[in-house]
C-alpha cells in the first residue's frame, strides 16, 4: 500500500512539475530567469562572422558607440524583416525558432531580430532594456525595440531597432529636448520627437505634392514642416520581452484578433538603393517599392512571380517554407482551444 501511494505521489509531482514547466517557459521567456538562447562565445561569433566585423570587444573599448552604430547597420542589411518565423511550426513562435531562422536564412520580425540583438549587445558589454512599440494606424502595441544606456557618457540612452519596417541603419542618441536632428536612409528622411507618456514617435518627412494623410498621423516641427507620424515607441513600459512572446503567441493561435496585416505574409528587400515590401493575405500578392525620393509604386503579383522573385533575390529562403506559406494561404494565424 505504501508503494503504490508513494507511486501515485510520484505521478502527481511529475504532473505538477511538467505542467510547471510548460507554464513557466511560456510566462518567462525573455526575461532574466529565461534569457535568450545566446552563449557569449556565440555573441562574438556572430558579430564577427555573421555581421562582418572583426574585434568587437577592443572595439567596444575604444568607441562603443562606433559598434553601436555598425550593429545596428549590418544587422538591417543582413536579415530581411519579415513575418516568415511565424510559419515554421503553426501555432509557436518562440527564441529558439526566431534565432535559428535568423542564422540559416537571414529573415526575421521585431520579436525575433530585436531580441538576438538585444542579445549580442549584452554578451558585448552594453547595457540594455527592451521597448515596445505601435505601428502607426494600431490599436496594440506590436512592436519591440531596444534601448541600449550609458554609451557615450552616465546617462546616455540609444534608441537601437534592427527590425523596424522602415529601415533604420543607426543607433539614435535620445539626448535632444523634444526634437532630433533630421536623418536620411536610403529610402526614407526621418526624425524623431518626444511625445507625452514617456514616449519617442519616429517621423518620416511628408514628400512634396504628396496628398497628406489625417492630421491625426501627422507632426509639426518647430520650423512648421510637417511629418508622418509612422512609429510610437514607449521609453518605460516593464517587461516588454514578456509582454510580446505572450502577445505574439496568442495571435498565431488565434486567440487575440489584430490588424489584417499582422497575421499575413510580409517581406522587405533592399534592392539598388529601393525598398521593396511584399504583403501576401488571402485576397492578393503584391509588392510596393519606395525610393530615396518618397516615391511609392506599387504592383500586384503571382504566386510565381513571388517564387520567382524570392528564388532571385533571397536565395537562403527555402522553397520548403515559401510553399508552407503559400498552403497557409500566407496566414500564419491558426484556431486555437485553451484547455
Amino acid at each position: 500500500m505504501m508503494r503504490n501511494l508513494c507511486q501515485f505521489v510520484r505521478r502527481k509531482l511529475i504532473g505538477t512539475l511538467s505542467l510547471s514547466i510548460v507554464r513557466y517557459f511560456h510566462q518567462y521567456e525573455g526575461t532574466a530567469r529565461m534569457p535568450y538562447p545566446l552563449t557569449k562565445d556565440e555573441a562574438y561569433f556572430i558579430t564577427e562572422t555573421f555581421l562582418g566585423i572583426p574585434r568587437p570587444l577592443c572595439l567596444f573599448q575604444k568607441n562603443p558607440e562606433e559598434l553601436l552604430n555598425k550593429i545596428a547597420d549590418r544587422m538591417q542589411y543582413r536579415v530581411h524583416f519579415s513575418t516568415a518565423p511565424s510559419f515554421v511550426i503553426p501555432g509557436v513562435l518562440n527564441d529558439n525558432i526566431g534565432k535559428e531562422i535568423l542564422l540559416k536564412i537571414k529573415l526575421g520580425a521585431c520579436i525575433t531580430t530585436n531580441s538576438m540583438t538585444k542579445a549580442i549587445l549584452d554578451h558585448l558589454g552594453y547595457r540594455t532594456t527592451a521597448i515596445l512599440g505601435r505601428d502607426r494606424g494600431s490599436t496594440f502595441d506590436t512592436h519591440l525595440s531596444n534601448i541600449v544606456y550609458d554609451v557615450t557618457h552616465p546617462g546616455s540612452q540609444h534608441l537601437v531597432d534592427t527590425a523596424s519596417t522602415y529601415f533604420l541603419t543607426r543607433a539614435i542618441p535620445l539626448n535632444f529636448t523634444s526634437e532630433s536632428p533630421i536623418y536620411r536612409s536610403p529610402t526614407m528622411t526621418y526624425r524623431f520627437f518626444k511625445g507625452e507618456n514617456k514616449s519617442l514617435v519616429w517621423c518620416r518627412r511628408v514628400p512634396e505634392g504628396r496628398t497628406l494623410p489625417a492630421e491625426a498621423h501627422l507632426i509639426t516641427d518647430s520650423l512648421g514642416e510637417q511629418w508622418f507620424r509612422s512609429l510610437t515607441y514607449w521609453l518605460e513600459k516593464p517587461n516588454a520581452r514578456v509582454y510580446m512572446n505572450d502577445f505574439i503567441n496568442k495571435v498565431v493561435r488565434g486567440q487575440i484578433v489584430t490588424d489584417p496585416t499582422l497575421r499575413c505574409f510580409l517581406l522587405d528587400v533592399h534592392l539598388d538603393g529601393k525598398m521593396l515590401r511584399i504583403s501576401a493575405d488571402d485576397k492578393a500578392i503584391s509588392m510596393t517599392t519606395r525610393d530615396s525620393n518618397g516615391s511609392v509604386k506599387k504592383q500586384i503579383m503571382t504566386k510565381e512571380d513571388l517564387k520567382s522573385f524570392i528564388d532571385r533575390n533571397v536565395p537562403t529562403f527555402p522553397q520548403s517554407l515559401l510553399q508552407k506559406i503559400i498552403d497557409a494561404n500566407f496566414c500564419y494565424v491558426t484556431p486555437y482551444q485553451m484547455e
